[in-house]
């Protein structure tokens, strides 16, 4: 299961494209998604059969009137253990703001979707924003004729953080950052706390495979975005915080998030001043010595010797052997 994804050029932290983090994360780590949502879904899912996206190719034809709008939907066909062909699309729609009818607009997904495919669908909405006021129920009634449409809705807000910290469920990181995130619009400096501890969190996971990890953290970085003074700090920080562990993170180099590269590329840069420095102190050292051995050709003692250049004795002796 792949889905292509261009990083951002520039990492803005005025600029946070949710739609497609939300997006990537949901597609990367589709079965801990439906394993934090709905559960019972999930135990019935056979994930040794590949999960398939088919949003593309169907929101072109059955929302061809929305023109403008960035989707965040997505629909994944999954096959049942039954063994049988049957396969569920479950819906995904990430609404950042509230919008009108938004209730009747999921109920036109359901029945254009299910008129495509004849097949069982499962609608999941996911708001991230913390004023939303959408339901989840679609009623229409008119002389007799009546009809209700019900969804499964989430509002990220709702969730407890105390539970979600708790939770070995690796989607609740996600579901933390998104509320960090609306917590901290206009207070950076907690934001920045709240992102050094997920992201110690995440990187501290025992038995998460590396793509799994990486999504994770990617999703993190990019949503909990800080002003450019407050990220360099965040990356001394960090970096002191996992001293020890800069060869693992050097194994994983290519699919960190920026913040963590940036970890990588201080430490490099430190690496190379310390290079420097030892090398003019070996370069002083090479000198003197050079010295030394020209007192010594001249016949000076190693007593004298010690005096002038600062050594002891038995550190001039060590050098003489040297000239030998």
């Amino acid at each position: 299961m792949q889905l292509v994804w261009e990083k951002p050029d520039v990492y803005n932290f005025r600029q946070v494209n949710q739609d497609s983090l939300w997006k990537k994360i949901i597609a990367d780590l589709f079965e801990d998604f439906l394993l934090f949502f709905l559960p019972e879904l999930h135990a019935e899912v056979d994930f040794s059969k590949q999960v398939e996206f088919l949003q593309q190719e169907l929101f072109k034809e059955i929302i061809e009137h929305r023109q403008g709008r960035k989707i965040a939907d997505q629909i994944a066909k999954v096959h049942l253990k039954s063994g049988k062909e049957q396969w569920i699309l479950v819906h995904t729609e990430i609404q950042t703001v509230d919008e009108v009818h938004f209730a009747k607009r999921m109920f036109e997904y359901f029945y254009r979707i299910s008129d495509r495919y004849g097949k069982k669908i499962v609608a999941i909405a996911i708001f991230t924003d913390t004023s939303t006021k959408s339901t989840n129920q679609y009623h229409d009634k008119y002389f007799g004729t009546e009809i209700t449409y019900t969804f499964n809705k989430f509002v990220v807000s709702d969730f407890d953080k105390e539970e979600l910290t708790k939770s070995p469920k690796l989607f609740s990181k996600a579901i933390l950052a998104s509320i960090y995130m609306n917590r901290t619009k206009n207070k950076m400096s907690f934001r920045s706390v709240y992102k050094r501890a997920l992201l110690r969190e995440v990187w501290s996971l025992n038995n998460v495979e590396r793509t799994e990890m990486s999504a994770l953290l990617y999703f993190i970085d990019y949503l909990l975005k800080l002003p450019r003074d407050m990220s360099e700090q965040l990356v001394k920080d960090i970096k002191d915080e996992i001293r020890g562990e800069e060869e693992i993170l050097h194994l994983y180099k290519e699919d960190l998030p920026p913040t963590l590269v940036g970890v990588l590329d201080l430490e490099r840069q430190e690496g190379f001043e310390q290079g420097i420095e030892q090398g003019i102190e070996q370069g002083i050292e090479q000198g003197i010595k050079q010295i030394i051995f020209g007192l010594m050709k001249n016949g000076a003692e190693d007593e004298w010797i010690a005096e002038v250049a600062k050594l002891s004795v038995a550190k001039v002796k060590e050098i003489r052997k040297e000239l030998k």
